[in-house]
Parts: structure tokens; sequence; C-alpha cells
């Protein structure tokens, strides 16, 4: 898909608040609401938008441990071990990687002893090495698309 100028002025403003209505989104780029609901259909479908999404506290939540889990596991081993923690609440994204681990585990959990519980089971598949996120001194959620 070819993307000009309003569509990123649109991807722009959907960056800053995914709740802007149409309506909204096109008197500040200078489209009619229908305008801009067809761009944005138009970039689902092509995979350009992939969700709309809400950013969460999650300490606010209850979910006081907020870790990186890299490891080390065979390249091979990847399948079974995602569909063995698929089940696992808190896990934000699993991520594949180079460098010293092939995977990169970002997670929320609700106490230390919960984390050790997860940490063991991943530990069965490969070596692990947990950092946990104290702050966030920088967080941007934007990208300048053109």
């Amino acid at each position: 898909m070819q993307l000009d100028q309003l569509h990123h002025a649109i991807l722009h403003e959907l960056q800053i608040n995914s709740r802007f209505s149409n309506t909204e989104i096109g008197k500040k780029i200078g489209l009619t609401a229908p305008a801009v609901a067809e761009r944005i259909r138009k970039m689902e479908e092509s995979g350009i938008i992939k969700s709309f999404t809400v950013n969460l506290d999650f300490e606010k939540l209850g979910f006081n441990e907020n870790v990186i889990i890299g490891i080390d596991i065979p390249y091979c081993d990847i399948p079974p071990f995602l569909k063995e923690i698929e089940d696992i609440n808190g896990i934000l994204k699993v991520m594949k990687s180079t460098g010293d681990f092939c995977l990169i585990v970002h997670l929320v959990s609700k106490s230390v002893s919960q984390l050790e519980e997860i940490i063991t089971r991943f530990s069965k598949h490969g070596k692990t090495s947990t950092f946990r996120i104290l702050a966030f001194p920088l967080e941007k959620h934007m990208v300048r698309i053109d």
C-alpha cells in the first residue's frame, strides 16, 4: 500500500490518541470523517494498523513486578516453549532477538513469589537472566512516519 501525507497525518493523530474520532482527525488534517474512516480501514486491511490499544499502569493494578527475562533456548525448542507459556498471566510480549538470548519476555506479576514460579518454569527450557524494570525515564509511543 502506498502511503501519502494524509495517511501519515492520520497515523500521527492515532499515535497521539487512538480514541480520536474520525471527525476529530478529519478536522485536524482536512478530510471528511468518511474519508478518514476509509483510509484507516485500508491501513488495517494492509496490516499497517495492527490494533488499537490502551496503555495501562500495571503497578496501579497490583502488578508490582515488571521484568524483562532473556532466555537462551535452542531455536528448535521455541515453538513448544511458546505453546507452554501461552497460559501464563502477565506476559505482555515475547520477542525473538539476536545476542545472548534468542527470546526476550516482558512480563508483569503481582508478587516476587509468582515471578519466581514463572522463572522456574522458563528455566526448564534454557538459561534465563532477569532484569527488573525500575522506571521508564523516557517512554515514547510515537514515531514520525514521513
